[in-house]
This record gives structure tokens, sequence and C-alpha cells, in this order.
């Protein structure tokens, strides 16, 4: 077997890439721009790869089989282990509901196609869905080892027929995966982030390092200074380079500077080669692997174990944090000996490393298709109304709904006498009296309308409901074709939805228009403006109605999780969780108040009051649960609200 010989100060390198990642990862504040030490290892990665294959096509030794078993050593153990460990005690320590996706990810991860899966399904790396998986680092050995099956094939085709051409061919296909990761930065950010195609630049950096290293084109050793710029550049970009999608075009300077340090940090009279190769740097840099495989399924679950026994926050001690750190490092290190560096070279492992694949492969299949669930027998039932008050063509929930609404009781028939007047399409099914009241808005303002309903039977007036799960509230007037569609209308049944929205109020004039909408989703005043006015010009009142608290946990059932955190009923007493109080948030607050602000006659009803208390929400009411999910009450909750809402609207009418 051939090799290529060995240099220190790339291991030190990892080190410099790895310490950041667990530092981001611990606290984004620490180290904005710790994220980038992914990156870094991407370069390396392509770099050590391409000199590897180089040297043994022209030693002509290289085997497609033997790079692929030693990637199989070298990648796999840790990684089984550390997944098959992170299934076991997820079982014991995750939500039950979250323990379908854990092996989900387990699949993916042991398969090498965890990028993709965490792109479809857990989306944007710093959403809460993806800051809660115990496996999401996993996608970044997905997209190497994707690498490493297809880059061989193309190395060796171009290296027997075009070998000549191979400098210019590698460039520009980095290039053109550059220009796509520039492209994609700004129009799919997230698709961008996970997958190949617009990371295969960086990978494709350290490849062509390696060629102009082989072919002995540039004479690198002879400028050491350029690899203290590599490594200023390098560090300097973990506190600047930030960025919530995590791919900002500037990210070309810290793998730029990575190239450096790989080219320059050559020779013992090199400072940077003294830091980088020093013993303790280079052990860093040795369990690197580990320390990455490990540290993150390790903050997760300690995390939610964390959760799981005071409610009241997510924040880590600082001796949290020193042990956690620890138990991280002492993990790593038995990893590297115990599991690492006892298969990577030993070429009879290859076949009991892919049996015990396919178990965990199996044990995580079964973790995905068992029904995991809560026990949430000790509330009452738990109601959602929404559905009866839905105007949406397409009735029926995806399976994903479906199954976050378990245990609750959804209301989709005439299991409750309502008082509706609501539309599909231009036809109208009101009946013959015009509404005095008409509702707009999205799944915000059906989590309110068996509340309205009531409200109105009580007055003795008729009402119509315009609203829509998973539907803008505001549209443009008049009404555009090129909307998109949404889950539950396409592009031409929106069109139809808007135009009949704005028909509907220039027919009724309806005394009071109730908007209920999430607010924390939309940017500025800006896009309430026209619908707001139009109604204004129409002789019509609005009543907006604020959103209510929104919880800490995600878009996840709630009695489940209260049951999880051990919010057990009790009678005649209020039960509290965690409030997040984000931007979005406070901005959805600011924008209604805004609005009646400007327009005098627009009237807010203040929501999040009758629920908050300091950073805790009222969550519970003796056996009652007052939401459904993070941002949406149920029937239990919006009946809170009832007496202001009926008050409210007693004074516009």
């Amino acid at each position: 077997m051939s090799s290529i010989p060995y240099r220190p100060e790339i291991d030190g390198l990892r080190a410099i890439a790895i310490i950041p990642v667990i530092l981001f990862h611990l606290n984004k504040e620490l180290l904005p721009g710790g994220y980038i030490g992914v990156d870094v290892f991407f370069v390396i990665s392509g770099f050590l790869i391409t000199s590897l294959i180089l040297n043994e096509c022209k030693q002509g030794v290289f085997r497609f089989s033997n790079f692929w078993l030693r990637r199989i050593r070298r990648i796999l153990p840790a990684l089984i282990t550390m997944v098959l460990t992170t299934l076991i005690v997820g079982k014991i320590i995750l939500y039950a509901p979250d323990i379908n996706n854990l092996g989900r990810q387990g699949i993916a991860s042991l398969l090498s196609f965890a990028n993709i899966s965490h792109w479809l399904m857990a989306g944007n790396y710093w959403g809460h869905t993806a800051e809660s998986s115990p496996l999401l680092h996993t996608w970044s050995l997905s997209v190497e080892e994707q690498f490493y099956l297809c880059f061989p094939l193309l190395l060796v085709i171009i290296f027997n027929h075009y070998y000549k051409w191979i400098t210019l061919i590698f460039l520009v296909l980095s290039l053109f995966s550059l220009i796509l990761f520039f492209y994609g930065s700004q129009t799919h950010p997230t698709a961008t982030f996970y997958l190949l195609p617009t990371r295969a630049w960086e990978l494709g950096t350290g490849a062509f390092l390696a060629i102009l290293s082989s072919k002995k084109i540039l004479q690198f050793h002879k400028i050491p200074v350029l690899a203290a710029v590599g490594l200023i550049t390098v560090l300097i970009s973990y506190f600047f380079i930030g960025g919530e999608e995590g791919i900002s075009p500037l990210l070309i300077i810290p793998v730029f500077g990575t190239a450096l340090i790989i080219a320059f940090a050559r020779g013992a009279d090199n400072i940077i080669n003294w830091i980088l190769s020093a013993s303790p740097v280079v052990y860093v840099g040795k369990i690197s692997y580990s320390l990455y495989l490990w540290h993150w399924p390790t903050l997760v679950l300690s995390k939610q174990l964390f959760l799981k026994n005071n409610t009241a926050t997510n924040n880590l001690s600082i001796l949290a944090v020193i042990f956690i750190l620890a138990v991280i490092f002492i993990i790593a290190v038995l990893s590297y000996n115990f599991i690492e560096v006892p298969t990577r070279r030993n070429t009879k492992v290859a076949p009991y490393i892919l049996s015990i694949l396919l178990v965990a492969v199996a044990i995580s299949g079964m973790m995905k298709f068992w029904d995991f669930s809560e026990d949430t027998s000790f509330y009452n039932i738990t109601e959602w109304d929404g559905n009866l008050y839905n105007v949406n063509p397409i009735k029926e929930w995806p399976e994903s709904i479906k199954k976050r609404m378990k245990g609750i009781k959804v209301n989709n028939s005439d299991d409750i006498d309502i008082n509706v007047f609501s539309t599909g399409g231009i036809k109208k099914l009101y009946g013959a009296k015009t509404p005095e009241v008409m509702v707009l808005g999205d799944s915000h303002a059906l989590m309110w309308g068996r509340i309205l309903d009531e409200i109105v039977k009580e007055f003795e007036i008729s009402i119509s409901f315009y609203a829509a799960d998973g539907t803008s509230t505001f549209f443009n007037i008049p009404p555009t074709r090129k909307a998109k569609g949404t889950l539950f209308f396409n592009a031409d049944e929106k069109y139809v939805f808007d135009s009949a929205r704005l028909h509907f109020l220039e027919e009724w004039k309806p005394k009071v228009v109730v908007i209920s909408s999430m607010w924390s989703e939309l940017r500025d005043m800006s896009i309430t403006t026209d619908l707001i006015e139009y109604i204004g010009s129409i002789g019509s009142r609005v009543l907006l109605i604020e959103q209510p608290p929104k919880l800490f946990f995600g878009d996840k059932n709630a009695p489940q999780y209260f049951s999880y955190l051990g919010l057990t009923p009790k009678k005649n007493s209020k039960q509290y969780s965690r409030h997040i109080d984000s931007p979005e948030y406070q901005n959805g607050i600011n924008l209604v108040k805004q609005i009646t602000d400007k327009y005098e006659y627009c009237q807010r009803v203040p929501i999040a009051d009758l629920f908050l208390i300091n950073d805790k929400v009222w969550v519970i009411d003796s056996h009652d649960v007052l939401y459904i999910d993070d941002d949406h009450l149920s029937y239990s909750g919006a009946s809170k609200a009832k007496g202001r809402i009926a008050a409210a609207l007693r004074d516009q009418l």
C-alpha cells in the first residue's frame, strides 16, 4: 500500500478546525463563525484524498476496492458506535415522538445521505428542529462520503486519459461549484448549505492544491509567511463571519486561508509549522474525528435531559458546560484509542464492520417506524376546532401533521353546532343574510373560530369565516396570478381565494373585519397596508387579535410534551412553561400596535398578558391543556380570551 508523507501540521490544523466547531455548538455567541471549522475540514479532506490517489496512480498501485475499504475502516467503526450509543441514550432521554425522527436520522447517517435527509426534513441548520437533532452533525460526513464515492472515479479517468489537462479541469470544476454556491446562497440557502454540488468547491480547493503539489507547479515551501497569513485569516473568520444561514459568500476567505496553511506551513523553520506541530495541538487533531462525532449528540442529549428536569431554562451552567466538555473529551479519547486506531489498518475487519452496519440500520429502522408517544391520559381531552372554520380546498392534512396532532381531538364535522357562513371559491354558502362580521386570517384565525362563533351567537349577529390554514392573511389588491401556491392551495386556487376575499369584502361591507395572523412571520407593516386600507375604504372597522405567547419547544404536540416535562395536572392550579421571547415575536406584537396607532378604525385585542408571567407561559389550567403546539391555543386556551374579544367586538359593532 502506498502512502503520502505524514505532515503533523495538518493534524494541528484539524485541531484549529474542531475546537471552534465545538465552541460554536456550545454557544453561537462564543464564536459566531465557529461553524467554519467544517469548511476547513473539507479543504483538508480534498487535499489529502487527492494527494493519496495521485500518488498511488503514479505508482500504478491504485485500486478502487482498496480505497473504499480504507474509507470504510477509517469512518464507519466510530460512526456506527456513536450512532448506536445515541439511539440507546436517545430512547431513554428524548421526547417520545422525537425517537421516530432519531431512527430516521440514524438510517441517513449510516447510509451516507444525512445531508439530503436533514435538508428535506430539518431544514435550516439554525432552526429548532435541526438544533434538537442529535445526529444533525453527520450531514458533513455524508458530504465527504459522497465525495469519496464519486471523486476517485473522476480523478482516475482524468489521470489516465486527460492528465495534461488535469489542472485546468479541476480548476474549472471548482469554479463552477463556487458559482453554484454564490448563486444558491442567495436563492436556495438551505440546499446550498447541505448538498455536495455547492460544497464541492471547498473539497475541490484542497484537490486543486494537491494537483499543483503533485505536478510541482509551485514550490510552496518557499514563501512561509503566507502560512501565517492563512492562519490569521482563518482565525479572524471564526470571529467575524457569522450569518444565520452559514453559507456566506465570505466563506471563500477562510477556505483560501486554509489552502495557504496547507501549502506553505511546511518545514521545521516555519513558525506556523512549529505552532501546529506542537504535541498537544497534534493530539487534538488526531482525535478530531472522534471529537466531532461525539460532541454534538452529547450536547443535544445533555440539554434535553436538563430540559426534562428543569422546564424554566435550557441554558447550561458553567459547571455543567465544563463537565460536558470533559465528558466529550474523554469519550473522544476512548473512541480514538479503542475504536479508530485498532480498526484503521486491520484489513480483516471490514466484513465485521459491514455486518454491524446492517444491524445498526435495522435498529434505526425499528425506531423510525415504531409508534412512540407520551402518556396524556391524566389531562382532559384537548380540542382543536380550526378545521370547522377552514376554507382550504384540501381538507386532508399531511401525515406529518396528523402524527403531530395525535391524541388531540380534531373536530372536522358536525360535532359542534356552529353558525358559520363561509365560502369555498366564489360561490356564496352563507345564506341570504349578509354577515355583520367577517374573519380573515391563517391558522391563528382558525384558532379563535369556535370562540368567535359563540360570541356572535350571543350577540345574535351573523359571521363569515374566510380563514385558511397555512395561507397568508394579507394579499395584493387587486390580487395577482403571480402569487405562489401554499401547502393547501395551488397557485390558481390561491388567486381565486384572494379574489373571493376581495369580492365579498366589497359586496358585504361587514361592520367588523376580524383579523388574526401569525404576526411574527410578517417582516413589516407594508405587507398589511393594501388590505387594511381597503377595509377602511369600504367603511368597515377592523379588530386585530394579537398572537399568543410562543413556547420554547418548537412544533411539537403540546399535551405530549408537557407530559414529557412532567407537568402533571393539579386540581385548581395553574402550571407554566417557558416562553421564547424572540425578536420575531416582539416584532409581531409591535406590528399590531403600529397598525392600530396608524388607523383609527383599527382596534387591538391584546392576548399575551393573559398568559405571560415574566418569561413563563400559563399552559395548563387544572386538567386542561391550553395549547396544541408551540403557538396555537386549544379550545380551552382560546376560551381564556373570550371575554376580552367579546368586549372588543361589541365596541366595534
